[in-house]
């Protein structure tokens, strides 16, 4: 069982929503993440971004984003309203997911800026937890789909959001959000069933 903890405090950008129990492995906690989590969480994805997209960026690109981009965009992220939700076991951070603010105008789509799961912990169903995770927050927020882009040749990312469910919408040359570079992209998005408001902290799944 994954439980999805929402703080007093919570800074990420879909306030006053309910955070529903998922589930996968046994031990994996997803919240909200703090200003606390950030320097860890900028490690963890700069592992991860230099284990995936990375390969696609020419060599002295690559170099650029270490953790200190990262930190820098979680923070400019977190200060525009973004939700970055973290996957953590025994106090350890495993995963994350950054996504836009939720949108203002009922059944519009909500846009996922990345994931990232730590190199030694892939192909352990956390990025699946984190992407089902963030569902069902947007959807709890009225978001009537989410979108992503991934870059076309990012063989494993595609792979995950096309098992969970998400269908091609387009394909062409977008800006890649860590280093805003110009990069081939494909468009994939996924409807949500929308769920009403609950305010309450933590809703626990049977």
């Amino acid at each position: 069982m994954v439980k999805l903890s929402h703080p007093a405090a919570l800074s990420a950008g879909v306030s006053a929503v309910a955070l529903a129990s998922v589930r996968a492995e046994a031990g994996l906690v997803i919240r909200p993440a703090t200003f606390v989590d950030r320097p860890a969480l900028a490690e963890l994805a700069a592992a991860a971004f230099a284990q995936g997209a990375a390969a696609l960026l020419p060599a002295g690109l690559r170099r650029m984003a270490d953790a200190a981009r990262f930190t820098a965009l979680f923070a400019e992220a977190e200060a525009a309203g973004a939700t970055l939700l973290l996957a953590e076991r025994d106090g350890r951070a495993l995963g994350c997911v950054l996504a836009e603010p939720a949108p203002a105008e009922p059944g519009a789509a909500a846009r996922l800026t990345g994931l990232w799961v730590f190199p030694g912990v892939t192909g352990q169903g956390i990025g699946s937890a984190l992407l089902r995770a963030l569902e069902e927050l947007m959807a709890s927020a009225g978001a009537g789909s989410l979108r992503v882009r991934v870059p076309s040749g990012h063989l494993r990312a595609l792979g995950l959001f096309r098992r969970r469910g998400y269908a091609m919408q387009a394909a062409g040359r977008r800006t890649e959000p860590v280093l805003q570079v110009t990069l081939p992209h494909s468009v994939l998005a996924k409807p949500l069933l929308t769920q009403p408001l609950l305010n309450q902290h933590v809703l626990d799944a049977a």
